[in-house]
């Protein structure tokens, strides 16, 4: 089994079903790409101006994929 400390995960987007990061961990930076993809990806379901972070990872997959 990998270790934890090197897995890496893919964003991608429920709507159009974009891959949008490759990350080892979901952090604040990266939470603000994601909505800025999902305000452009789904403008007939807007998201709020805070929008919480289950409403934002609810319109996303996340999924460990096998480090290169």
């Amino acid at each position: 089994m990998p270790d934890e400390l090197s897995r890496v995960f893919e964003v991608v987007c429920k709507g159009c079903s974009r891959s949008l990061m490759m990350i080892e961990r979901l952090r604040d930076p990266e939470i603000e790409l994601v909505v800025d993809h999902l305000r452009a990806c789904s403008a007939s379901e807007p998201l709020g101006d805070t929008p919480m972070l289950g409403e934002v990872m609810a319109r996303v997959r996340v999924a460990a994929v096998e480090r290169a």
